[in-house]
């Protein structure tokens, strides 16, 4: 199943308890007070929405929400097309 920007932007607002519309590309993780912990929570999400395995120390070091949404994307999409 192939994911979208759109419906990763709501399950982070979801899991990390942040307005959508604050969720913008260019805000960072510490503005949005994103923790490792939401980052864990919101793996699991995606784990059993997806069907896809990331692991926390997968991820590269990112600052921005974009730069997070990106890489995820292209992880939940690739093994979407795998």
């Amino acid at each position: 199943m192939k994911a979208t920007e759109s419906e990763l932007l709501d399950l982070i607002a979801q899991e990390a308890i942040i307005d959508r519309a604050k969720l913008t590309r260019d805000a960072t993780l510490e503005d949005l007070g994103i923790s490792s912990l939401d980052v864990i929570s919101m793996l699991f999400e995606l784990e059993e929405k997806y069907g896809v395995v990331i692991e926390e120390g997968d991820m590269p070091q990112m600052t921005t929400l974009g730069e997070m949404v990106d890489f995820l994307l292209e992880r939940i999409n690739a093994e979407a097309a795998a």
